[in-house]
């Protein structure tokens, strides 16, 4: 019993061993545990900055299917990516 009177009476509470035992067991050996958590708000924010990145390029192919509906713009982008040319017209191609 000399043993048990060198305990201070704080860890004789056998509520606030409980209290720590399952906060231990949840940080640490919990499915859902502090690690998985962790790991799980920073997929979330990759996610989130993917998203964001989509989005921008989302809009940015809306207007440049907007802008494929005018025969200018249509005719601008087929000479410049595709090197077409009207008949008649000789391309020079200068690097």
């Amino acid at each position: 019993m000399g043993f048990l009177n060198n305990i201070p009476p704080v860890f004789k509470n056998k509520y606030l061993i409980t209290g720590m035992f399952f906060l231990i067991w949840i940080i640490f050996f919990d499915h859902y545990n502090f690690f998985f958590h962790a790991e799980l708000v920073q997929q979330k924010k990759e996610l989130k900055n993917e998203l964001s990145r989509l989005k921008k390029e989302t809009k940015k192919n809306k207007i440049f299917l907007r802008n494929m509906n005018n025969d200018e713009f249509m005719e601008k982008y087929a000479r410049e990516h595709y090197l077409m040319k009207k008949k008649g017209e000789d391309i020079f191609m200068l690097d």
